[in-house]
């Protein structure tokens, strides 16, 4: 280094000590402000708030109490251009105060182009009324939350009282949502009729590890969704617990996307939770349009109750050629109102290796451990040792392909019609069905059965204290060909 180069570098280094012209202006962060707002009416209220480029809001709060009301936007912190972080909003107004209609936030932000991230905010709901949308953390862009970039991670909304139009833990356009959590419990209530309450929101970025629950005498008018994704290409590990409460009127998503893969998803129905109003409202662990589904995970226990159908994974809504694989279902008690299936397909996906458990509770219709509507459903696994089934038991069934593969083991409950390993339209090869215990099934069975093509290598078992009230066969074809069947019967004494 020069001379000059040294002489240069030292009169720089004393114009920012001594905060000389050459300095630059660095942008302040707004942190660890609190405010509360306890009666009156305001606009907007903020804990923190900066529209400074590059400075964030962090650890700020935001109390609003007794009769106060705010007509416009309220947030616990709130950045223009940097990130909104650990901010909290507190929410207890008494009966004459009222938030809304505009956004209630933890903490948000809101850029042009690029920006920063909403992370770790908090909105706590004792009481009061907020007539609009609640966010733990929210990232907005130019024209509205649409096209916001940043994104939405470990926010959270705990509500335990008050009323509330619709709620999200995280929100965001183009980013990620991943790990928020809303808890909705006490005498929580939702009033939106669809769109009600989200783990974690996004149009086109991932939605990952979002929980959604749902507790106590908490009421729930709209649909809940644990993670949503339109286009993301990881949508995975979210989960909705429906421990208690009702929701009234539509749909439990542990998640929902539009275009991608929906993967390791969980949707747990137990203690007195009850699900949709009719039976058009149907449960999905993990649902997609058009994608995977795969891993997706179903619980229903004690006295839940699900009005409508209900789903480990499912692919509907356009041609796919994805699969439908390795989903469950866990069923020990409670009541579904519809069909109960493991792994299902509307729109050409192979169904491939699903299962579901049946311990205790009543099916009102089928129970299908995969189910496809124009492919083949392979090495499906349907085990019932307890309950009671209305409708047909099928461990893979094809409305327009083949089942092979499949297996059915009935061991106590009942089934009020038949029973099928594998159950398809044009060949069912290799399906086994074991019937023992006290299982009693008041219609047909069979180890594969299947309207046209060849029924092969299939294979029914009826042993102990079983009892079929109809036919049984080894393997069945309406218009087709029979070979290498077997039928098995060894009744105790």
């Amino acid at each position: 280094m020069g001379r000059r180069d040294a002489l240069l570098r030292l009169s720089i280094m004393a114009a920012l000590l001594l905060g000389g012209a050459m300095a630059p202006v660095l942008a302040a962060d707004v942190k660890n402000l609190s405010v509360t707002v306890s009666s009156g009416t305001q606009a907007n209220a903020y804990g923190g708030y900066t529209i400074e480029e590059g400075a964030s809001a962090l650890q700020n709060a935001l109390t609003l109490s007794g009769p106060a009301k705010v007509l416009g936007a309220s947030a616990g912190g709130w950045s223009r251009w940097g990130n909104a972080e650990w901010n909290t909003l507190t929410i207890r107004l008494d009966e004459d105060g009222l938030l809304g209609p505009s956004d209630i936030v933890g903490g948000g932000v809101a850029e042009s182009e690029g920006g920063g991230a909403a992370v770790h905010n908090t909105v706590y709901i004792e009481s009061g009324t907020v007539e609009g949308t609640v966010e733990g953390g929210v990232a907005v862009g130019i024209n509205g939350v649409g096209d916001g970039t940043g994104d939405v991670l470990s926010n959270q909304v705990t509500m335990s009282g008050g009323t509330v139009y619709s709620v999200f833990g995280g929100e965001t356009g183009e980013g990620n949502a991943n790990d928020n959590v809303v808890t909705i419990k006490g005498s929580a209530a939702v009033t939106g009729k669809s769109n009600a309450v989200y783990g974690g929101y996004t149009i086109d970025g991932n939605a990952s590890g979002n929980i959604v629950n749902i507790e106590d005498d908490a009421d729930i008018h709209g649909e809940i969704m644990g993670g949503y994704t339109r286009a993301g290409s990881l949508i995975s590990g979210n989960k909705v617990n429906v421990t208690g409460g009702n929701v009234n009127e539509n749909t439990v998503y542990g998640v929902y996307t539009a275009y991608g893969d929906v993967l390791d998803n969980q949707a747990v129905i137990k203690g007195t939770g009850q699900a949709g109003s009719s039976d058009t409202n149907s449960v999905y662990a993990g649902f997609t349009n058009i994608g995977a589904a795969a891993g997706n995970i179903l619980y229903i226990q004690d006295s839940a109750e699900i009005a409508g159908s209900a789903f480990a994974g499912y692919q509907g809504g356009f041609i796919s050629s994805e699969t439908v694989e390795r989903n469950q279902v866990f069923m020990s008690g409670g009541s579904v109102g519809g069909d109960l299936t493991g792994g299902g397909s509307n729109n050409g996906g192979e169904t491939l290796n699903n299962y579901v458990e049946i311990t205790g509770g009543t099916v009102s219709g089928n129970v299908y451990s995969g189910f496809t509507d124009s492919a083949d459903a392979l090495e499906n696994t349907l085990t019932v040792a307890g309950g009671r089934v209305e409708g047909s038991l099928f461990g893979g069934y094809s409305n327009t392909g083949t089942a092979n593969e499949n297996k059915l083991t009935f061991s106590a409950g009942t089934a009020g019609s038949d029973a099928y390993g594998g159950y398809a339209q044009e060949g069912a090869d290799g399906n086994e069905a074991v019937l023992s215990g006290t299982s009693v099934l008041e219609g047909n069975a069979a180890g594969g059965s299947s309207a046209r093509g060849e029924a092969s290598g299939n294979s029914l078992t009826i042993k102990e204290n079983s009892e079929v009230k109809g036919d049984a066969a080894g393997g069945d074809v309406y218009m087709g060909t029979i070979s290498k069947n077997i039928i098995t019967i060894q009744y105790n004494a």
